[in-house]
């Protein structure tokens, strides 16, 4: 299991949030893990309800993972929601070709709140995708819609002028 921070995008305040996340892959799956802490009073939150797939999500709090086989240019876009809503995307390169991904099921979410913490973990089955010993370049990121409706972006990386979760030079992990 590998645990690291999200930053948020140069120039935008934290809020008082830090975002800690893990990922772990096995032969069949990957779990990934994002714990939410600080002022999670002044996030939108929305409780959770029946998990569903949906479009658009990134559009509001949005905790996200991209990942690609290392060498290829296609890639994928998994998007949680805190209400358990989701989706999958594939992209044949950098932002073009997008289409909902169907060779993976929905991924299963557990979620926990206290007063400072919102916990989200999710576990994908990626072997209808991916050979068990394939190496994958992953980035993580969140979006997340503060109580006054701005929104803060956060990842590994912010390579850019702007925030991008797309760019290949934020897929900085490897499993």
């Amino acid at each position: 299991m590998t645990g690291f921070s999200l930053h948020p995008f140069p120039g935008q305040d934290s809020g008082g949030l830090s975002i800690h996340t893990t990922i772990e892959r096995t032969d069949q799956a990957i779990t990934l893990s994002f714990l939410l802490q600080g002022k999670t009073s002044d996030i939108f939150l929305p409780a959770a309800t029946d998990p569903k797939r949906c479009d658009n999500l990134w559009q509001t709090t949005c905790l996200e993972m991209f990942w690609g086989e290392e060498g290829k240019k296609n890639y994928w876009e998994l998007n949680l929601a805190p209400t358990g809503a989701w989706n999958i995307y594939a992209f044949t390169d950098y932002r073009t070709g997008m289409r909902q991904e169907d060779r993976i099921g929905a991924p299963v979410v557990t979620t926990a709140r206290t007063p400072d913490t919102f916990s989200l973990t999710a576990e994908l089955e990626i072997a209808n995708l991916h050979a068990t010993r394939t190496p994958l370049l992953v980035g993580i990121s969140t979006v997340i819609q503060h109580q006054d409706n701005r929104l803060s972006y956060w990842a590994l990386a912010h390579p850019a002028e702007k925030p991008d979760f797309h760019a290949p030079q934020t897929f900085l992990l490897r499993v």
